[in-house]
């Protein structure tokens, strides 16, 4: 029978914010462990919002008698709580799905790497312009001179 302490991630708790500043220089330096630690932090999570959602459904059946705002802060604690060690546990085996799909991804090529091995084979949509040189022998036109003729005086009677 295993024990919840017998995982080993840094994250012990949904208080412990320095395991995630320690997960996110881990993701920095590419560590391996940071994925299956990550797809376990949303699979916490992806847990927490559904107990929210189930406790949520369940607001029509409240009684004043037993309910307070005391209660509904432990619940909320409890349940973030239960997420996280439900997603240690690999309960709903999201996290291993996702470690297993984004590590396929990893092994592929990159889009850039794929495009330079293409490059070679395409075809040239269009040849490269190729600049036109000018005669310097050719003599330069001329234009006509045009003369503007003045118009007529307007007639300022009044009509």
């Amino acid at each position: 029978m295993s024990d919840i302490n017998s995982t080993n991630t840094s994250t012990k708790s949904y208080l412990d914010f320095s395991g995630l500043g320690e997960l996110r220089g881990k993701a920095q330096r590419n560590d391996e462990s940071a994925l299956r630690e990550t797809a376990q932090q949303f699979e916490g999570l992806f847990i927490q919002m559904m107990l929210k959602s189930m406790r949520e459904a369940n607001d029509v059946m409240k009684s004043d008698l037993v309910e307070s705002n005391a209660m509904e802060t432990f619940q909320g604690m409890y349940d973030k709580e239960l997420s996280v060690q439900m997603s240690k546990r690999g309960t709903f085996g999201l996290s291993d799905m996702l470690v297993k799909q984004l590590s396929q991804r990893k092994a592929l090529p990159s889009t850039d790497e794929i495009l330079k091995q293409r490059a070679p084979q395409g075809l040239p949509l269009q040849t490269a312009p190729t600049p036109m040189m000018l005669d310097k022998t050719q003599p330069a036109l001329t234009l006509p001179k045009t003369q503007i003729k003045a118009l007529p005086p307007m007639n300022r009677s009044s009509s």
